[in-house]
């Protein structure tokens, strides 16, 4: 494909979908957290003449940053009108969908797998996995496709007389007639052929080969986007625009761009320059380029450590256990070391156990080389600004262990994988030699405050001290004395994250002392045996359970009641081929409606200005409620719902009015420029207990009673009372939420086209 006019401020996901109209790819969450965009990115290196295969977020790529590759989506992998892929046909025939949202995402994350590794083991599956979301399945299903793929049996446990710790109908069905557990038969499916795959195309091969290297210049509507090849370009680029971020992976300039409001007229691209992408091994330790993405870091230091004697990797393992579980594989595969650094965010699970390492930034601006340790960075506490917006980060120097010192990494987060920590840690510890005696010690949070904080005074008052339980005492209380945490007292999460911090450095504190009775089991007596448990890491694991059926021996094969019978709209949800609303073709003349929403839980509404979104471009109309006819409310239930608030809002997140405009980009653009004056008002209710105060019950009240409830109490032996709080839960729907309102210019009627899952009552509304 030859693009003339890139824009920068294009996504890929938008790009196949509007332009090519190839809407296998699914607008899921927007921000590369569910993976229903997945597809398979491939480049070629002429140098090593190799090629790579990776998955990625089309939803975070711009299609600027794609210059010379090939992209694979799930229409290319198979189709029912070619063929279906083994990948696409076991997803379907091993009922992996559902709903069929996520399943193209799910494809291209196996498909990709397969490209790099045709017989996978389960952990590398699980992997490829962890950053695809899936609603309905409970992902048992979908594993049970993957596992086909499997070399190794994923078998547990196998019993006494051999068999299979899954086959346990004669178990489960005692004295009841034969029941076949198998939900689907792996002898129906094709073989996977790894030599009938797409090929890298020959043109790109070619292109790679012959055209020398060129700095790319992209200008879009708002952006220009500057792909330099040389580290002298980018710190003239630099030095001409210092508030210009740097952009590889774009998983954090672009989430903030799209989600809150940021802008930058000038996006510079410096994936391309060989000296952001070094990898070289010094005498005391690792150079990595900034621009290496996360995936090749921890490539890089699995390598290291199988290579290197344990004593000098304990800085790489750390780094690798924050690596497996940050973020999901296609965010690593896009996501810079360099920028997961800079951008000094505090959920960075990388800065605090690099910054406790004594990892070294190598940095250049136009005329000047400097290095300066990372823990300089979070010095005072607030995200020091020793970097310069003229400097580049060039390469981090990792160092290597030294005899006697010891490190670790910890985090903890609502979920293992793909989810951002609520507190981290990273931690080191150096002895004097051949004693316990501290001589050095760094420990660092993230998570805690508004970025990565080093508990300094903790440190040096611990320095000189022995390592044993006196010391443990101390250095909890002074890291709690020293790190203040945002919040008011009795705060639960400030609670949680206090019992985290001390947590995090007592299992430092036990894994450090089990180390020590290793290296001398005669002058230190390590750890309890009851306590070992806690030093066992947990691992993720192919989950080991069944689905079991019932079908008569004498039912009729026309009969599916009971059966495993497979999805109708299944083959089709695996190819990308199943049409939602956001998949129909655009209409003649199409418009686009984007909402703008309450921010305050209860207000008046004093004035809405529209002027500004009105001179945005491709913008008709603003909606408010003086727009709409009649009684501006439905009836869901009893009560009316307001349509478009008048007057007065009730809650975070109603709909005060609405833009329309010629694309959803040109809508939500507008929708940001609209400015409404509040006025609060009493009483505003946030929490439970608020509701309960104010008497604000949704009618009417609902409860659960069978039989004589007072009786019952009357007669029991014990009552239990106490109070539980419950937390939301988002429902995380993956299907965008969507209508195409088709006005069929007789009588006022119109064709909705709504995702829904009662239609029903979207009529009767």
């Amino acid at each position: 494909i030859i693009e003339k006019n890139a824009d920068p401020e294009q996504m890929l996901l938008a790009y196949l979908r509007k332009r090519l109209c190839l809407t296998g790819t699914k607008y899921g969450c927007g921000g590369g957290g569910c993976g229903a965009c997945t597809v398979m990115i491939s480049t070629y290196e002429p140098t090593s003449k190799k090629i790579r295969h990776y998955s990625a977020n089309a939803c975070l790529l711009p299609i600027c940053s794609l210059y010379g590759t090939a992209v694979t989506t799930v229409e290319g992998v198979g189709s029912t009108k070619t063929r279906i892929h083994p990948v696409q046909e076991r997803l379907a025939k091993c009922h992996g969908s559902q709903c069929g949202f996520c399943t193209p995402g799910m494809v291209m994350s196996i498909y990709t797998l397969l490209r790099n590794h045709p017989e996978p083991t389960s952990e590398q599956m699980l992997a490829a996995l962890a950053g695809n979301l899936c609603r309905c399945t409970g992902y048992r299903p979908i594993l049970d496709a993957c596992k086909t793929f499997c070399k190794e049996s994923v078998c547990g446990q196998r019993k006494t007389n051999g068999k299979c710790c899954l086959d346990q109908e004669d178990d489960l069905f005692e004295n009841e007639e034969k029941v076949p557990t198998s939900l689907f038969s792996a002898d129906e499916f094709q073989p996977l052929d790894p030599t009938q795959e797409l090929i890298f195309p020959p043109e790109l091969m070619r292109m790679a080969e012959n055209q020398p290297k060129r700095t790319l210049f992209f200008r879009g509507e708002r952006v220009t986007w500057i792909s330099p090849i040389s580290l002298d370009e980018l710190l003239d680029l630099k030095a001409a625009h210092p508030k210009a971020p740097l952009v590889v992976g774009n998983t954090g300039v672009g989430p903030d761009m799209k989600f809150r409001g940021m802008f930058h007229p000038v996006l510079i691209a410096p994936a391309r320059i060989p000296d952001l992408n070094v990898l070289k091994y010094t005498n005391d330790g690792l150079t990595l380029g900034a621009a290496c993405s996360l995936s090749l870091v921890k490539d890089i230091l699995t390598n290291a450590i199988a290579e290197f004697p344990e004593e000098k990797t304990r800085v790489f393992c750390a780094l690798l256990q924050q690596l497996r579980t940050l973020g999901g594989e296609q965010i690593r595969n896009v996501a810079s070391f360099g920028g997961n650094i800079i951008s000094r965010k505090s959920t960075s699970d990388l800065n605090p156990v690099l910054a406790a390492s004594n990892c070294m930034l190598n940095l250049a601006s136009r005329g000047q080389r400097r290095q300066i340790l990372l823990s300089d960075i979070f010095a005072d506490g607030i995200g020091n600004n020793t970097i310069t917006p003229e400097e580049i980060l060039v390469s981090i120097h990792i160092p290597y262990s030294r005899k006697g010192e010891y490190v670790s990494a910890f985090r903890q987060a609502a979920r293992r994988e793909n989810a951002l920590p609520i507190t981290n840690a990273g931690m080191r510890v150096l002895f004097e030699e051949g004693t316990d005696v501290i001589k050095d010690l760094s420990i660092f949070y993230g998570g805690a405050v508004a970025t990565t904080v080093c508990a300094k005074q903790t440190c040096w008052t611990l320095t000189g001290r022995h390592w044993n339980e006196q010391m443990l005492d101390e250095a909890c209380r002074l890291v709690l004395k020293e790190i203040a945490l945002p919040g008011s007292a009795g705060d639960e999460n400030v609670d949680y994250k206090k019992t985290l911090m001390v947590s995090f450095f007592y299992r430092f504190f036990l894994e450090v002392s089990q180390s020590l009775k290793t290296m001398d089991p005669c002058h230190y007596p390590g750890i309890p045996m009851e306590y070992g448990s806690v030093l066992q890491d947990f691992k993720t694991r192919m989950p080991q359970s069944i689905q079991i059926y019932q079908a008569k021996p004498n039912q009729s094969p026309q009969d599916p009641v009971g059966r495993p019978i497979m999805h109708q709209s299944g083959i089709k949800h695996a190819t990308g081929e199943a049409v939602y609303i956001d998949d129909l073709p655009s209409v003649d003349g199409e418009l686009f409606l984007a909402a703008v929403t309450s921010s305050r839980a209860h207000a008046k509404i004093v004035s809405i200005d529209t002027s500004e979104a009105l001179k945005e471009a491709g913008v008709f109309d603003v909606i408010t409620a003086h727009d709409v006819p009649a009684a501006n409310e439905f009836h869901f239930s009893d009560d009316p719902e307001i349509i478009f608030a008048r007057n007065e809002v009730i809650c975070v997140g109603q709909i005060v009015c609405a833009v329309v405009a010629d694309s959803d980009v040109h809508a939500k653009q507008a929708a940001a420029k609209v400015k409404i004056e509040y006025e609060m008002l009493e009483p505003v209710i946030l929490t439970i207990e608020e509701a309960i105060k104010h008497n604000s019950f949704f009618e009417p009240k609902r409860k659960l009673e069978q039989g004589n409830v007072d009786k019952a109490f009357e007669t029991v032996d014990n009552i239990v009372e106490g109070d539980i709080c419950i937390g939301g839960q988002k429902h995380f729907y993956m299907e965008t939420q969507s209508m195409l309102a088709v006005p069929k210019g007789e009588d006022k009627e119109m064709d909705l086209y709504v995702s829904t899952q009662h239609p029903a009552i979207i009529q009767v509304m």
